[in-house]
């Protein structure tokens, strides 16, 4: 509580004027030097998840951030940046380890990965319900007592849906999807369809009509791989796409830049369950570990860089169902009651 009283003073007195600066990428850097009170105030919040708070490396580069869920060695992350040899280096260490990725989830985007390690310390999770809009927020770092990053929360816990995109223009027909155009660029032009193409499965699913194909298309994750049978001049064939995503098929330049100022965005910022929006500034190799209420304890993961001020987190609700589910299989011997979603704390009994 003194923690929560040190936070809620400094910002009553100071009313945190200017914290956020994104106007430009240069005023995007300058986010992290905070105002030292209030680093002072958040350093405390932060010290416990902090040491629960590991870095995930692929093929030697960072990639993103991660959580110890269990001591015995079990870290959650972001899913789709784990690429190549995957390592975990833990805070008080000063060089990764090897670890075996256990299980994916495409839906959240999470994977559990696996170290050889005992006795390490778990998030402490909250048990509250996701944090109201303005509440603040605080991203530990790993490898100082500072915060990474510190924001509020912009709007309440929402689904986000997958929005993935063929990249073509259909007629209105019910009864068969013809493409009218195909957008150059996108994974329709790249799988090699072409205009007058009548699309007659996606998957294995039978395509009946335009408003069928839509809905299947959208249903899909940017990034996901389809597999087409098309009729074309009387003959059928089969292609495979790599779809992209709704925001390329409405491409705006000006928006585009906005979001961008400060550095990349996370190739994955889509399709999720359930995702707080809050405006901490985070590059998307800072995704994939806690995210703080005032009181230090867990509320989220942060899982997408989705914009300029624009950052989503999976509430903590959403991560510990996901993470028993991933585990279900791999722990059988683990009794019931010792699952990540009974913890009160977050800590192992």
């Amino acid at each position: 509580m003194k923690s929560r009283f040190a936070v809620m003073r400094y910002v009553l007195l100071s009313l945190v004027a200017g914290l956020l600066l994104t106007c430009s990428a240069a005023m995007a850097q300058k986010e992290r030097a905070l105002p030292g009170p209030l680093l002072n105030a958040f350093r405390e919040v932060i010290s416990v998840p902090a040491k629960s708070t590991v870095q995930v490396f692929g093929d030697g580069y960072r990639t993103s951030l991660g959580a110890i869920v269990r001591s015995d060695g079990y870290i959650v992350t972001k899913a789709s940046e784990l690429k190549g040899r995957v390592e975990c280096q833990l805070p008080s260490e000063s060089q990764p380890r090897e670890a075996k990725v256990v299980a994916r989830d495409q839906t959240t985007d999470l994977a559990v990965v696996k170290i050889d390690a005992q006795n390490l310390p778990v998030v402490p999770w909250s048990s509250d319900a996701s944090p109201a809009v303005g509440s603040w927020l605080a991203t530990p770092g790993p490898v100082s007592k500072d915060p990474l990053s510190l924001g509020v929360v912009s709007v309440a816990a929402r689904k986000l849906p997958p929005n993935g995109a063929l990249g073509v223009r259909l007629g209105g027909d019910e009864t068969f999807a013809r493409i009218d155009a195909v957008v150059p660029g996108m994974a329709a032009e790249k799988a090699g369809l072409r205009r007058g193409d009548i699309i007659r499965k996606m998957d294995s699913e039978d395509i009946k009509g335009t408003p069928q194909l839509q809905q299947a298309i959208r249903d899909h994750h940017p990034g996901d791989k389809v597999t087409l049978v098309v009729e074309r001049d009387g003959r059928l064939q089969t292609l495979e796409a790599t779809l992209g995503s709704l925001g390329e098929l409405m491409h705006d330049e000006r928006s585009d830049f906005q979001n961008s100022l400060g550095g990349k965005l996370s190739e994955r910022r889509t399709g999720f369950p359930l995702a707080i929006q809050h405006d901490s500034f985070l590059r998307p190799n800072e995704c994939g570990g806690p995210v703080v209420d005032v009181d230090g304890k867990v509320v989220g993961l942060n899982i997408a860089r989705a914009g300029r001020v624009e950052s989503y987190a999976l509430p903590a609700s959403v991560v510990r169902e996901t993470v028993d589910r991933l585990l279900k299989t791999e722990l059988t011997s683990t009794p019931a009651a010792d699952t990540i979603s009974n913890r009160r704390t977050g800590q192992e009994r």
